[in-house]
């Protein structure tokens, strides 16, 4: 499927979504949540002093595993977790599903 490294941009119709919880140094949360509001694919939900919660959306798990390494890599992230991964297939044929599983 192609797609765009860079912006997560894809042809296809899957998609990956992904919540991360990061830890961060309190003194350095600003210059985290402005890294954050840079990278494609990216938002910040909430955040409290030490802890945010980001979203991260792209067209494969690789994407998202991308995405969190530079998050944890960015100066102040003590550690960046995945909490859910979702992937949405796009429309799905409900006959063509029973047909895989055998049904």
């Amino acid at each position: 499927m192609p797609f765009d490294d860079i912006t997560g941009v894809t042809t296809g119709t899957e998609r990956h979504l992904a919540s991360l919880l990061l830890h961060v140094r309190p003194d350095r949360q600003a210059m985290v949540r402005a890294a954050i509001a840079t990278l494609p694919g990216t938002e910040l939900h909430i955040e409290q002093a030490g802890k945010m919660v980001v979203t991260v959306e792209g067209p494969h798990e690789g994407w998202i595993a991308d995405r969190m390494t530079a998050l944890h890599l960015l100066d102040g992230v003590f550690s960046a977790v995945m909490v859910f991964h979702h992937i949405d297939r796009g429309h799905i044929d409900r006959a063509e599903v029973e047909a895989a599983e055998g049904s």
